[in-house]
């Protein structure tokens, strides 16, 4: 089987690609856990094991959403039950405000990485691509 030269263009351009959505996995492999870190502290109820909870909650869902792709309905969900029982083991009650707090914070920010992942790939390669354009352009002029 023989390719031509816009079959091997087309793998390049793939490859090019899948290469981005690596690194992209990397850097956002090590921004989640501090995103976690930062919203755990906005959204955890005042106990310890609220605040560790939440922590593994919120690092697990952004990675799921956010780098393996999982469907978002599912740590959405995932988090509208663990949010309710974190309410009620913290505050014996269901407490409403601090309930909105938590899920709708923990809801938004999940719902960024999900959502935005393929938003922020596409926009990246563009950048890099201008980037490299410009580069090369600049490098042939001098």
């Amino acid at each position: 089987m023989s390719f031509n030269t816009d079959q091997h263009k087309l793998f390049d351009e793939l490859e090019k690609q899948h290469q981005h959505q690596r690194q992209m996995d990397r850097v956002l492999a090590i921004v989640f856990p501090i995103i976690a870190f930062l919203l755990t502290v906005i959204c955890a109820n005042m106990n310890i094991w609220s605040t560790v909870c939440t922590f593994i909650l919120l690092w697990l869902a952004f990675w799921a959403v956010g780098i393996r792709r999982l469907p978002l309905w599912h740590w959405v969900l995932i988090t509208l039950i663990y949010c309710l029982a974190d309410n009620f083991l913290s505050y014996g009650t269901f407490n409403r405000s601090g309930f909105s707090r938590q899920f709708g914070t923990i809801f938004i920010f999940i719902g960024i990485a999900g959502v935005g992942r393929p938003y922020f790939d596409r926009w990246l390669m563009k950048k890099k691509y201008l980037l490299s354009y410009l580069n090369l352009v600049v490098v042939n002029c001098f």
